[in-house]
C-alpha cells in the first residue's frame, strides 16, 4: 500500500466535489485509459495547508480487505483527516423493501442477510461505487458498467444511483475520521 501526497490541497473541497473527481478518476482509468479493472482508491482530505493524500489498496479477499481499511484509518487519524472519498468497483443488487414492511434497520439487515452478497448472485449489477464521507454525513453515486459483450471492454457508465438519493452505510468508513 502505497500513499502519494497530492501537489495541491483540496481541503476546502465539499463532499459533493469529491464525488466529482472520483467519477473523473474512474472515467480516466477504466474509458480512457481502458485498463481490465481499477484498484480501490482512497482520497483523503486533510487539515489546510497540508497534501491531501491519495492512497491505492488493491486486495483480494476479505481478510486482505479488513487490513487495508485498517491502515487506511490509521493514515487518516494521523493526519487528522477532515474527509474522505473512496471509489471501488463492485457488484450490486437492487434491494427493494416489499411494501407493508416495517422500515427499520432489524428488517433491512434481514433482508440484506438473505439477499446474499451481491458477487454471488445471478441478478448481479456491476458498478462502480464512489462514496464522500466527512464527520456529518456520507453520501455516495453508484455507475453501472456498461460492456460491449459479457466480459469484453467497457465502453460507457449509467448512473446508478444518483448523489442524494440514498443514504449510504458502510463499516470501511465507521471510525474513519478522527
Amino acid at each position: 500500500m502505497k500513499s502519494i501526497p497530492m501537489k495541491q490541497t483540496r481541503s476546502g473541497c465539499t463532499l459533493e466535489e469529491l464525488i466529482k473527481l472520483g467519477e473523473g478518476h474512474v472515467h480516466r482509468i477504466l474509458l480512457e485509459n481502458r485498463e481490465k479493472d481499477m484498484a480501490p482508491l482512497w482520497h483523503i482530505i486533510t487539515p489546510d495547508g497540508e497534501p491531501d493524500l491519495i492512497i491505492m489498496t488493491p486486495w483480494n479477499g476479505d481478510f486482505e480487505k479488513k487490513l487495508a481499511v485498517a491502515r487506511v484509518k490509521q493514515i487518516a487519524h494521523e493526519h487528522n483527516a477532515t474527509a474522505v472519498c473512496f471509489v471501488t468497483e463492485c457488484w450490486m443488487l437492487e434491494a427493494k423493501i416489499p411494501p407493508g414492511t416495517p422500515n427499520t434497520s432489524r428488517h433491512k439487515d434481514r433482508m440484506l442477510e438473505r439477499m446474499g452478497r451481491p458477487s454471488e448472485s445471478p441478478n448481479r449489477i456491476e458498478a462502480v461505487m464512489i462514496l464522500a464521507h466527512d464527520k456529518e454525513r456520507t453520501i455516495a453515486k453508484g455507475l453501472q458498467t456498461i460492456r460491449d459483450k459479457p466480459g469484453g471492454r467497457i465502453i460507457s457508465f449509467v448512473e446508478h444511483m444518483p448523489v442524494g438519493e440514498s443514504k449510504f452505510e458502510s463499516w470501511m468508513l465507521e471510525g474513519m475520521l478522527p
